[in-house]
């Protein structure tokens, strides 16, 4: 079935926001880090705490999505998230200390989970009746696209512009992106605008057999949070590749590490959501898990640019397991009953990230090194591996 071009602007769209709203959040904050701790004297680990606060904000906001859709035009609350979010972004260039730049994380964090992952699910999951999986793995890795493509922009900018310079340079970037949201998508749902969705008459025909129970056990919902807790705290070690390559004696290969982190980031979210139709969720989150891992080994083991660049390019196939994984895993174990899991675990995932990513910095500051959270994060995976395969047992 051939997608027509209104849908198409519509998938298209929706990219730009998950970059902005994601990407440009996510995937180069590590560029700030140390540059703020410099100006304002503090550790990495309190400069870190940005995008912490940041992504409990990003959390938080994304559980008035849904209610704001049904009170607010779709173009109303996008104009108004990417105001705030835009905004607050380039107010951060005037902070004149951490704890303002804190606040305007917030109100950021906030306006980026209005308009992030839950708003480009609801409404892709509207505009599309048939491949909506692949249309929305392809929206929500575009947050790595957009740091892949960013990464270097927004190092040339802090070494050419400063920290404050580039943050105006972001915000600017974060408006261009969601505009064309702003203007293309009229509605959350097409019929409102007369349209019908992509494949809707194809799957007409079988959406009346999608019926049933949906039993959520207890404690195979526990084990699946926690699965989502241990897997959250991994996105957030690529934001410190530029420190850990300074700490190796290479910084110039910090933004090559996060650029090729990033490829894999957009494209191992396609290849898992592709790979849990063939082989199963538990099967292509192990072999996503192993490659993992081996990736964290050459950060223990090797201290050389090109092994380390390879070593982020695989390593950026963290991202996949706790987003597309965890949507995959919670369908195959609960069935219907997913819609009341995932919504929780991907809540966990967040928070874990926004914990993880000032414990990484605190880490290196009482340690001096990174090598702590390498051995913490293989650890980390493999706890949620035998917790992947216990779920699996349980539900049996």
């Amino acid at each position: 079935m051939k997608i027509n071009g209104r849908h198409l602007a519509v998938a298209a769209a929706m990219c730009g926001v998950s970059a902005a709203s994601i990407g440009l959040i996510m995937n180069v904050s590590g560029f700030f880090f140390t540059p703020m701790a410099e100006e304002f004297g503090i550790m990495q680990g309190a400069s870190s705490m940005v995008l912490t606060i940041a992504s409990i904000a990003l959390a938080l906001g994304g559980l008035a999505t849904k209610k704001l859709t049904e009170k607010l035009p779709l173009r109303m609350m996008l104009l108004c998230a990417t105001a705030v979010l835009a905004g607050s972004t380039i107010a951060t260039a005037f902070a004149p200390n951490i704890f303002v730049a804190y606040i305007l994380a917030a109100t950021k964090g906030l306006a980026a989970g209005v308009c992030g992952f839950v708003l480009i699910a609801l409404v892709l999951g509207k505009w599309f009746a048939s491949q909506t999986a692949l249309v929305t793995s392809i929206a929500m890795g575009s947050s790595g696209l957009a740091g892949a493509l960013f990464s270097p922009v927004v190092q040339a900018a802090v070494a050419g512009l400063g920290w404050r310079g580039a943050q105006v340079v972001v915000g600017a970037l974060m408006a261009l992106l969601m505009l064309p949201a702003i203007i293309l998508i009229p509605s959350v749902d097409p019929a409102d605008a007369g349209l019908e969705p992509f494949g809707a008459s194809a799957t007409a025909t079988s959406a009346s057999a999608k019926s049933g129970g949906g039993r959520v056990d207890g404690a195979v919902f526990a084990i699946v949070v926690v699965f989502a807790v241990l897997f959250g705290a991994l996105p957030m070690l690529p934001q410190h590749f530029p420190g850990i390559a300074d700490l190796a004696g290479f910084s110039a290969a910090g933004a090559a590490m996060v650029s090729a982190c990033m490829i894999t980031n957009t494209a191992g979210k396609v290849v898992l959501g592709w790979l849990c139709d063939r082989l199963g969720a538990k099967r292509s989150i192990l072999i996503y898990a192993i490659v993992i891992v081996g990736a964290l080994a050459v950060f223990l083991l090797v201290a050389s640019p090109a092994p380390y660049v390879v070593a982020a390019f695989f390593y950026g196939l963290c991202y996949s397991p706790g987003t597309v994984g965890l949507t995959a895993l919670c369908r195959e174990i609960f069935g219907e009953g997913a819609g009341t899991v995932y919504p929780v675990g991907n809540m966990a995932y967040s928070l874990s990230s926004a914990i993880a990513s000032s414990a990484i910095g605190f880490a290196y500051d009482l340690t001096g090194a990174y090598t702590i959270v390498f051995a913490a994060f293989i650890a980390f995976v493999a706890a949620a591996l035998a917790l992947l395969f216990a779920s699996y047992a349980k539900r049996a």
